[in-house]
């Protein structure tokens, strides 16, 4: 039973599969690592640009402090402040989104590489189906997934409870600091805050990565029925393709057969082998193999030659070795020129086919007339 349904999945996914699931969306990727990233990104920036900040939030407050007796006679519309506002906001907060957007979608890139599909947003019934809806809300990967949240909160907690309690005796010192003062020291723990959790973050984000890479190689495992059917796909049904190699067979035999009918000697095993010789001295340095068989087709060859009365010569050795160290349309290797010789002197004299004695006789008179 298990065979018919195709077994377990214990076959390693095959590149085709994985190039075709990785067109569908399926991928591995970490969003925590994105995540990560994007956060040490934009402390990095933060670090970059916090003296442009401070002096746009300084110019602002000074701006909104120096219009506030305005507000009660109306002399300023809060539209103008409202916009003021936001221009001023866009300019402390932009240069934090484009460091993250930036910095996430090079994450991204390095680990899925460039990638640009639509079947992932394309509409599925099956997504509707309630059922299969709950049975994804209470699957084992759902109860990972919680699992990984809780722990990173876990893991980010205890970072930040850790540094926080070592440094319990700075932070009652902050209380006997004007406002002024209090900025350099928050900012020293808001960044040390801040970058303790990038760090965590980040490991949680590589042992995430690996998690996912690991996980879609077991979704994409393959059973033996399913490898069958793509190596099927691949290369293409093995029925057709026997069949196609036996049209090619049969086309290839019946050139060959359309040979032996202009062959010089057909030698055999006798009933075995059988092979056909021609040789034209005009055009070839020595003879070739027209045609070649054994069994049934050595019978064929033997029966078309005797109908077209080419002579057929017994010679089991010969016809062994013709037939398997010489390919078809190859001419006979040196160490056989002798025999053949031979065989074609005898053959020359006992053939009684009008076309090849025209052929002979010709031949003799043009090697006749060269001498002279």
């Amino acid at each position: 039973m298990a065979e018919e349904s195709g077994g377990e999945k214990t076959l390693a996914a095959t590149p085709q599969k994985k190039q075709k699931a990785r067109e569908e969306g399926n991928i591995a990727k970490s969003q925590d690592l994105n995540s990560a990233v994007a956060l040490g990104m934009a402390l990095v920036a933060m670090l970059f640009f916090a003296p442009f900040i401070l002096q746009t939030l300084l110019v602002s407050m000074r701006f909104y402090l120096g219009q506030s007796y305005a507000l009660l006679v109306e002399d300023v519309s809060l539209s103008y402040l409202f916009e003021t506002a936001m221009i001023q906001l866009a300019w402390c907060v932009v240069p934090f989104m484009v460091v993250m957007m930036f910095s996430g979608a090079l994450v991204s890139l390095a680990q899925v590489g460039f990638l640009l599909t639509t079947k992932p947003l394309q509409p599925k019934l099956s997504r509707l189906d309630p059922v299969s809806g709950m049975k994804k809300f209470v699957s084992l990967r759902s109860l990972v997934e919680l699992g990984k949240s809780l722990t990173k909160l876990g893991v980010v907690g205890f970072v930040v409870w850790s540094y926080l309690s070592n440094n319990l005796e700075s932070f009652l010192a902050l209380m006997l600091l004007d406002p002024v003062g209090l900025l350099v020291p928050v900012s020293g723990i808001v960044v040390g805050v801040w970058w303790r959790v990038v760090a965590a973050m980040l490991v949680l984000g590589i042992v995430d990565y690996g998690y996912q890479i690991w996980q879609r190689e077991q979704e994409l495992k393959m059973t033996q029925q399913e490898m069958r059917q793509e190596t099927k796909e691949m290369e293409g049904d093995p029925h057709i393709k026997r069949r196609v190699r036996q049209l090619q067979r049969q086309m290839a035999t019946q050139r060959m057969m359309a040979e032996v009918p202009d062959a010089d000697v057909i030698i055999t095993n006798p009933t075995r082998y059988a092979v056909a010789l021609r040789y034209d001295v005009t055009r070839m340095s020595s003879p070739i193999v027209v045609a070649k068989g054994e069994r049934l087709v050595a019978q064929k060859i033997r029966d078309l030659a005797t109908e077209h009365g080419v002579p057929i010569v017994r010679n089991p050795p010969l016809a062994r070795t013709l037939f398997r160290t010489v390919a078809l349309e190859e001419s006979i290797p040196e160490t056989l020129f002798r025999t053949v010789a031979e065989v074609l002197t005898f053959v020359y004299e006992i053939d009684k086919r009008v076309g090849k004695r025209r052929e002979r006789a010709l031949l003799t008179q043009g090697a006749v007339r060269a001498a002279s």
